[in-house]
């Protein structure tokens, strides 16, 4: 029954080439998830300028995993306090092609129950994502990302509030990439 439907899926794609064409990722976006997957997906940044008694993490990690031969990634961020790392996860992350808008999407997940949504797109040399949250008081808010490489092991993350049309910076991260133990 397997080889059956692998086949009529096979013949169907094959009877379209344009539409497997224009579904399959583009290469920008498997470049993506294996850089920050690679040599075990973990990444550290400081966070001394953002510290405080709210705030109480010295860093923040992020844990990247490719799956499905490099066309899908799931992620967690999570923080260090007092040097030892939380317990807790504060956001889980997938991101995925999806074929039938053709586009990439991130969805997170984070605690307390919020969840956002939104398109990841090629930005001159990184990527941007622009994300709708839907948090647990029954709010709503858009918040964007960029992320630029500036080498195998280091990336920049800055984070936007968007209002309207108007990106408003809130914050920027340097990431550096934990050698596999």
């Amino acid at each position: 029954m397997r080889a059956l439907l692998a086949a009529l899926a096979f013949a169907g794609l094959a009877a379209f080439p344009a539409l497997a064409e224009k579904s399959a990722p583009p290469q920008w976006y498997l470049d993506d998830i294996k850089t920050l997957s690679a040599a075990g997906g973990r990444w550290i940044a400081d966070n001394a300028d953002y510290k405080s008694e709210e705030e109480p993490f010295e860093s923040y990690g992020t844990e990247w995993k490719s799956r499905f031969d490099g066309a899908t990634m799931t992620g967690r961020l999570y923080g260090y306090k007092d040097g030892a790392q939380t317990a807790f996860d504060f956001w889980e992350f997938r991101q995925y092609w999806h074929p039938g808008r053709n586009e990439a999407v991130v969805e997170q997940f984070g605690w307390g129950g919020a969840v956002g949504v939104g398109a990841l797109q090629e930005d001159d040399g990184g990527t941007r994502s622009d994300q709708t949250f839907h948090n647990a008081d029954g709010s709503v808010t858009r918040t964007g990302h960029k992320s630029r490489f500036t080498d195998e092991n280091t990336f920049v993350t800055e984070s936007f509030d968007i209002v309207g049309d108007e990106w408003k910076p809130r914050r920027k991260y340097v990431w550096k990439r934990v050698p596999e133990e």
